[in-house]
């Protein structure tokens, strides 16, 4: 005979609520990974996934065929990397109480805490991206910089000129050229630190000296002299301590991707989402796939009224079922350590004293 088990709260989708969480985007916190790690969805928690290189430049020595023999064999292969999709969850309490004061407030407190409970998991994704994209491992093109070569080198030694952030950047586009990118489809992702440095970087500031008759230099005259799209990364994570650090820290990335994504583009990085949805079966044709459980395309908010009634409670979970992987290595370039790290800032209900 098995054990007692005893009632558990019944929780309950909510569709309009998993709706609001997948349009979501908090202004207030400006994340920039879906423009280098888009959004993919897909019909399989877990699949095999493209991976582009340019196998397809390696040619044999000869493409003659002699008569009576075959072609030349040229050998193609899936990645054997795997997507795996989990969910990636959190939840909070909402007192009768709140909701009722937000009421007369003129909002809903429990689509309040699922804006908040899914920027929390985004911010988090973002510093996965950026993990993911600062990494020399993951993008084999890269640069480091070091001394007078940072982008604020000028700061200490007026008199450098090994310090570049036009060369460097040029060298960079020139390796995503190579993979059949055009400058006007990349996009510069400079940290906070990176672009109060480059405002002010004597090599930038000498290509407006005529022009720029208000003599400030922002983020869309970043993008004209880099001759690309350059995108400010000023997010930033609250570590236990309530020190707060930038997410993209003190480096910068070039990369390309697709505005509408496909598992067949050259996108350096993609985020897989299980969807559900049509696709192929075992045999070829299409079948139906469930998408994950309790969602909406991968999004999900389930409410529930505490069991112990009297704390006149309700609870919500708000979960997203994603990967982030790196998909193409050639269109991605990290630029590293490009300026000193700033001192620490903290939260302000952390600070003592």
């Amino acid at each position: 005979m098995g054990g007692y088990v005893g009632p558990a709260p019944v929780g309950f989708p909510n569709v309009a609520l998993a709706q609001l969480a997948k349009e979501f985007n908090d202004d207030q916190v400006p994340l920039v990974g879906d423009l280098i790690c888009p959004n993919v969805p897909v019909e399989r928690q877990s699949f095999p996934y493209l991976v582009w290189d340019r196998s397809n430049l390696k040619l044999p020595d000869t493409t003659l065929r002699a008569p009576g023999d075959s072609g030349q064999l040229i050998r193609r292969s899936f990645s054997e990397d795997t997507y795996f999709c989990r969910s990636h969850a959190l939840e909070t309490n909402i007192p009768f109480e709140s909701e009722a004061y937000a009421a007369g407030l003129g909002f809903s407190e429990r689509a309040h805490a699922t804006k908040d409970l899914i920027g929390r998991i985004r911010l988090k994704r973002e510093a996965e991206i950026a993990t993911l994209a600062l990494s020399a491992q993951n993008f084999p093109n890269n640069l480091t910089l070091a001394g007078t070569d940072m982008w604020d080198a000028y700061i200490t030694n007026p008199a450098t000129d090994t310090s570049n952030p036009l060369v460097d950047v040029e060298n960079a586009k020139e390796q995503l050229r190579r993979a059949a990118v055009p400058d006007k489809l990349m996009v510069l992702v400079l940290s906070s630190p990176l672009v109060k440095v480059l405002v002010n970087h004597p090599v930038i500031v000498e290509r407006f000296k005529y022009t720029n008759t208000m003599g400030i230099v922002d983020i869309d005259k970043l993008s004209s002299v880099f001759g690309v799209t350059c995108v400010k990364a000023a997010a930033q994570i609250a570590t236990l301590n309530g020190e707060l650090q930038w997410v993209w820290g003190n480096d910068a990335f070039l990369g390309y991707a697709q505005k509408t994504p496909s598992r067949e583009d050259v996108s350096c990085m993609k985020t897989f989402t299980w969807a559900g949805g049509k696709g192929p079966g075992p045999n070829g044709t299409p079948m139906d796939y469930p998408g994950a459980p309790g969602t909406v395309d991968g999004y999900g908010v389930l409410e529930w009224i505490d069991p112990h009634l009297s704390k006149k409670t309700y609870w919500q979970s708000v979960d997203w079922y994603y990967d982030t992987k790196v998909t193409a290595q050639e269109t991605g370039f990290p630029i590293l350590n490009a300026v000193s790290g700033d001192s620490a800032l903290y939260l302000p209900n952390q600070i003592e004293g």
